[in-house]
């Protein structure tokens, strides 16, 4: 298993949870070990994510 650091970016719900970013994260087909939002703007997250890759 490899630990891959990424950024990407999901939409902007203005209203974050925790289900709501690992859903998105999911959709991505990331497997999060963890994540961060790093960057906030109007329509857009910008999550920094550590992903287990097999």
């Amino acid at each position: 298993m490899q630990v891959v650091s990424e950024l990407v970016k999901i939409p902007n719900n203005n209203s974050p949870s925790v289900e709501y970013i690992e859903g998105e994260l999911t959709k991505l087909n990331i497997n999060p070990l963890r994540w961060a939002i790093v960057h906030v703007d109007d329509k857009m997250y910008t999550v920094s994510v550590a992903n287990l890759k097999e």
